[in-house]
């Protein structure tokens, strides 16, 4: 089913990009699973499949997908599990909720079997939570996997100690509790959390900052907010067994493009910079100043990233 641009009349006023290419959708074991594939009218480069991070979706990365069709990828955009128009998984609406980050990887490779880019080589771009799932994705598809590109990567969580938050999300999952929202966590109202303030933690540009939010406008079903329980073990026990690992991150040989935020308060940056260095073949560029939100930051931000991302992606062909 094709996703027109008509069904966003508030994110069209905005001048916000549409989607081009057409919805999948395809049956897990969550439920119905989307995905948006995008194929570039001219191919000349290889696929991308597009990891958005935590609470995000399809919609929010239609810019991001514009500009690599444009440059001749085929582009594959994921809805995770629980979030976008993946259904609700948690015991109240907006709260992320995922078991494991098996449930994600399974999704992942379903739909990239159903647009024909199982046996293709393929480019992984994650941002957040989506880099750690990008990293993930190109060790599970490592024959496969021409690079990955993760911008402010979740390597790990922010809150720690990781053995404490992975011992307290363990008895609250075991006690019955993993869909409810994690401790603190419950929904924020979106009049309140849409509204720009200079010390927030995504971007310092308020355009770029409230853009985010046009979508709700127009499809309130995509939003998300916050964290369930469940979410929070499953976040902890895959970055511990995977990102946390330097003998897991020595393993994943494939070329990794890192832009990071300089002003990082989202994930938790020390592991992050900890932890990059054991990629055999990664190149680092942390970005003065920006803030998590990279795609999001001022111009000077977003011009470096593009250069650097085109770059990368010429170096990866053939």
């Amino acid at each position: 089913m094709a996703t027109g641009a008509d069904h966003f009349p508030a994110a069209i006023a905005a001048g916000l990009a549409q989607l081009g290419g057409e919805d999948i959708h395809i049956e897990t074991n969550t439920g119905r699973v989307r995905g948006h594939y995008w194929p570039a009218q001219a191919p000349r480069g290889m696929p991308i499949v597009i990891c958005p991070g935590f609470t995000e979706f399809c919609e929010k990365y239609a810019g991001v997908a514009a500009r690599l069709t444009a440059l001749g990828h085929d582009v594959l955009i994921i809805d995770w599990p629980g979030q976008g128009r993946s259904g609700h998984l948690g015991e109240l609406p907006l709260s992320v909720h995922i078991d494991d980050f098996e449930d994600h990887l399974a999704a992942a490779d379903a739909l990239m079997a159903a647009v024909g880019l199982a046996s293709r080589p393929v480019v992984f771009l994650g941002h957040s939570m989506g880099g750690h799932l990008a990293l993930r994705l190109a060790s599970r598809h490592r024959e496969h996997t021409s690079g990955a590109v993760i911008l402010s990567p979740m390597i790990a969580p922010p809150v720690m100690p990781v053995w404490g938050v992975r011992l307290l999300a363990f008895a609250i999952v075991f006690a019955g509790f993993g869909r409810r929202p994690a401790l603190g966590r419950q929904p924020t109202d979106l009049a309140d959390e849409r509204v720009f303030h200079e010390n927030n933690g995504l971007t310092r540009v308020s355009k770029g900052y409230e853009d985010q939010f046009v979508w709700f406008d127009d499809a309130p079903e995509l939003r998300r907010s916050g964290p369930t329980a469940g979410w929070v073990r499953a976040a902890y026990e895959s970055c511990a067994a995977t990102t946390l690992d330097k003998v897991w991150m020595r393993r994943l040989d494939v070329p990794v493009l890192a832009l990071t935020a300089g002003d990082e308060r989202i994930v938790h940056q020390p592991s992050t910079t900890r932890m990059l260095p054991c990629l055999p073949n990664c190149r680092h560029v942390c970005l003065d100043g920006a803030r998590h939100e990279l795609l999001f930051e001022t111009d000077k931000v977003q011009a470096e990233l593009w250069h650097r991302i085109e770059s990368f992606l010429a170096s990866l062909q053939p």
